[in-house]
């Protein structure tokens, strides 16, 4: 998930570390009625890429079929230490298959396990965000 046009600032150093660290945020698509839809899920910052946020969902799961239709989203994190302190991004995301679930492993890792395998039914598919 970018953080949005060129002209915005990227995210100040002094909050970086509540993307490196490892809460939940909180994604939020667009439903098909216009309306939000917020899901806490688990992310990866990937400062490498250009400032990339990843998050891994199941294929056909709301929230990939909400960023398939609009790619319009907003994602907010909120520093466990001290809860009055929050980094929200805002931009287009788009979705990407995950068929090595290399995404989703790096995501899981990032919260402390090996490999998202557990979390998924076999033949599961997964799609990048």
């Amino acid at each position: 998930m970018a953080t949005g046009a060129d002209d915005r600032e990227s995210v100040p150093g002094h909050l970086r570390h509540q993307l490196d660290g490892p809460p939940t945020a909180v994604l939020v698509p667009i439903a098909p009625d216009g309306s939000p839809s917020s899901t806490p899920v688990w992310f990866l910052a990937a400062v490498a890429d250009g400032d990339v946020l990843w998050v891994s969902t199941r294929t056909g799961a709301a929230k990939h079929r909400n960023v398939e239709r609009d790619p319009r989203v907003s994602l907010s994190v909120v520093d466990p230490a001290n809860p009055m302190s929050y980094v929200e991004i805002r931009g287009r995301a788009s979705a990407e298959p995950d068929p090595d679930f290399s995404v989703r492993d790096s995501v899981v890792r990032k919260h402390g396990y090996v490999d998202g395998s557990s979390f998924d039914p076999p033949d599961v598919r997964r799609t990048a965000i």
